[in-house]
């Protein structure tokens, strides 16, 4: 009877383990070449290349409702690393638009995830972004609200 039950457990560790591995390094890249998203909490699958496509309400150019002068642009092309460009400017502080060189001082990459949106300024093509995290609470196709995730700021934006 002990033998059996150490057999048993023998038999129960050794299968469990071997596939609660294998299922662990499959969780990023499957044998096919299928990627997981790993910031959703379903079962989304994308394929190695493929990119969900950006956020059509985020898409387009919005102004700051306290500060008329800043402004953000989303744009829906892709950096080919699962992030599209953005760029802000604060005309109070005497920058415009076209003060900005391209894909340069200005300029973020972004994401959405659910109610989170990722941005990831950038200085002159330089290595080190600089990630803003924002919490979503108000949204439709005309105006956003978001919240920084230390909860010190809290922006509000309308579609121009």
């Amino acid at each position: 009877m002990v033998g059996a039950a150490i057999g048993a457990a023998v038999w129960l560790s050794g299968p469990g383990k071997e596939h609660s591995e294998a299922k662990d390094s499959r969780s990023e890249e499957t044998e096919s070449g299928e990627m997981t998203n790993e910031h959703t909490t379903n079962s989304i699958v994308f394929f190695e290349g493929e990119m969900p496509p950006a956020d059509p309400l985020m898409v387009g150019r919005w102004a700051n409702n306290e500060n008329q002068g800043w402004h953000k642009v989303y744009y829906d092309d892709d950096d080919g690393e699962g992030h599209y460009w953005g760029k802000e400017w604060d005309e109070t502080d005497d920058v415009q638009e076209d003060d900005l060189n391209y894909h340069g001082n200005g300029w973020f990459r972004w994401r959405k995830s659910n109610d989170t949106l990722y941005e990831y300024s950038t200085m002159d093509f330089r290595d080190v972004p600089i990630a803003h995290i924002y919490l979503v609470s108000a949204y439709d196709s005309m105006n956003i609200a978001v919240r920084e995730t230390n909860g010190r700021s809290q922006y509000r934006f309308t579609k121009e």
